[in-house]
């Protein structure tokens, strides 16, 4: 069964003004994508404020379109760059575990009392070089603190916790090398030693521990001296905030984008593509570049708690989900990426357009 041409104009009015209102399409049949492909053609004249497609007679010679190309690029990179720059570096704060075992050789101290205990820390897989350490403490818990505290009352000498980092020697006959990072009297009820030094060398190096001693001037009660390994998961954590690189965030950025396409028999809120050319759709003769445009969609259901846009879709859902009168939230583009069209406008000159909001980068339910 045909559709009338009536109808056809009367679809093709209707899903242009869905386009511009951001109203999201769905691809169905060949019929249908034909009317999609008519009202992406619309929106774009529209935006550049032509009725029609201008008719180009003479063209710019290949001396003068080698540099609008070159003019092209530049402009691509620029606001990629500002795109980079809009987002928030991605910060994590990483807790680690040491093994931690009575040390048999001890650094020079002053007094003779001093307990010392090795902390061996490995790498995990999300702590790896790509990262830039932003904070890294010792932490010394609560618990431990209030029980290390009488001891230290009632000690001659003023009770000191101190950190170093181990120096590896080479010959095995060498005495390891320690150098002093943070020292701390055990009069407070929270204790962090700054280690920043230590793990910032240790995270752009190829090792895979780090390796600390900690010396305390006074008894720990926490630690069995006839154990010679203790595990230390509720005694002494270390806490590293960290920061992606910046040559890596792009990467990730573009993968992270990656993952918002559609997978096979996607129905949750996703992104869905069609691809458009300017030579098929006989637009080559005045756009030329991109030779494509890849619009993309966002589509599929918003259950509870899936890729939420705020606080307010949240509530959103849970009032359609008691009454129905309330609507449920709906898929829909979260962010964009721009797109830099060099075309001819309507005086027949090669200009470029921005269009900050035509290729939707991220969905979410909103």
């Amino acid at each position: 069964m045909q559709r009338s041409p009536w109808k056809v104009r009367c679809a093709t009015l209707c899903f242009a003004l869905l386009y511009i209102t951001k109203v999201q399409l769905k691809p169905l049949g060949d019929q249908e994508k034909m009317i999609q492909l008519e009202a992406v053609k619309k929106s774009i004249l529209d935006r550049l404020g032509l009725h029609k497609p201008p008719v180009i007679r003479e063209k710019l010679d290949r001396d003068e379109l080698r540099k609008m190309h070159w003019l092209y690029q530049e402009k691509l990179m620029e606001l990629r760059g500002n795109l980079t720059k809009d987002e928030p570096p991605e910060r994590r704060v990483h807790l680690l575990t040491p093994k931690l075992e009575r040390s048999s050789k001890k650094c020079d101290m002053p007094t003779s009392a001093s307990h010392h205990y090795n902390l061996v820390f490995s790498r995990t897989q999300t702590f790896h070089q790509r990262l830039n350490v932003m904070r890294a403490e010792l932490k010394l818990c609560k618990h431990i603190l209030a029980a290390l505290q009488p001891a230290a009352a009632n000690s001659t000498s003023k009770a000191m916790v101190n950190i170093y980092k181990v120096m590896e020697s080479r010959n095995a006959s060498e005495r390891q090398g320690h150098t002093l990072l943070d020292s701390k009297p055990v009069d407070k009820d929270t204790l962090t030693l700054n280690v920043n030094s230590a793990v910032q060398q240790w995270l752009a190096s190829s090792e895979k521990c780090l390796r600390l001693e900690l010396v305390i001037t006074v008894d720990i009660p926490f630690i069995n001296d006839g154990s010679k390994q203790i595990e230390a998961d509720e005694a002494l954590i270390l806490e590293v905030e960290t920061q992606e690189k910046a040559h890596f965030k792009s990467r990730k950025s573009r993968s992270l984008a990656a993952d918002e396409d559609c997978k096979k028999s996607e129905k949750k809120c996703c992104r869905k593509s069609l691809l458009v050319s300017f030579e098929q759709i006989g637009w080559s003769d005045w756009i030329v570049h991109p030779s494509t445009y890849e619009m993309r969609f966002c589509d599929g259901s918003c259950p509870h708690n899936y890729k939420p846009a705020s606080m307010h879709a949240q509530i959103k859902y849970r009032m359609h989900h008691i009454n129905g009168d309330t609507p449920a939230p709906c898929c829909v583009p979260g962010s964009y990426d721009p797109m830099v069209l060099m075309h001819y406008n309507a005086e027949r000159k090669l200009v470029f357009t921005v269009f900050e909001d035509m290729i939707v980068r991220k969905c979410h339910c909103a």
